[in-house]
């Protein structure tokens, strides 16, 4: 057989040795159930699913023809960090609260699209902003400040 992508050849033998020493090395605790996880179940179940992604793309590798790859945009990917890092210092240092922090977080990752439209961003910030004050804050009962005065 002949290798047509080296770049998934070796990239599936590594997540395979990965995968193997994880499994194989978590072997030393308990497993204990998927009710009651012991300290091997994470890293066994988790070394066991890289073995088999890594099979995968190391089978792969013999069949699909690599692909140049693509520029990356900086752009969107310094935005959409940016945003997290500005939910965090607005959420805690600024105590601005999780209303106004949520909506620079929606509106600043929406910025870092290939599409930015205010009216969507809005909309959405103040959806995604109810969703999170309902599941966080209400049904979760998080002692997140709402607003910068409470």
């Amino acid at each position: 057989m002949h290798i047509k992508s080296k770049k998934d050849f070796w990239a599936g033998l590594m997540f395979i040795v990965i995968g193997l020493l994880f499994a194989i090395g978590a072997s030393n605790y308990p497993m204990g159930s998927a009710l009651r996880m012991g300290p091997a179940y994470f890293p066994t179940v988790l070394g066991w699913m890289l073995v088999v992604l890594g099979g995968i793309v190391f089978f792969d590798s013999f069949f699909i023809k690599e692909v140049d790859p693509k520029p990356i945009k900086l752009r969107g990917l310094f935005w959409i960090l940016g945003s997290v890092m500005a939910f965090g210092v607005v959420l805690e240092p600024l105590h601005g609260g999780m209303v106004l922090a949520c909506i620079v977080l929606m509106i600043m990752s929406a910025y870092g699209g290939h599409e930015f439209n205010w009216k969507e961003a809005v909309i959405s910030g103040v959806f995604m902003t109810a969703v999170c004050v309902g599941t966080f804050y209400y049904a979760l009962g998080l002692p997140f400040r709402l607003w910068p005065w409470s």
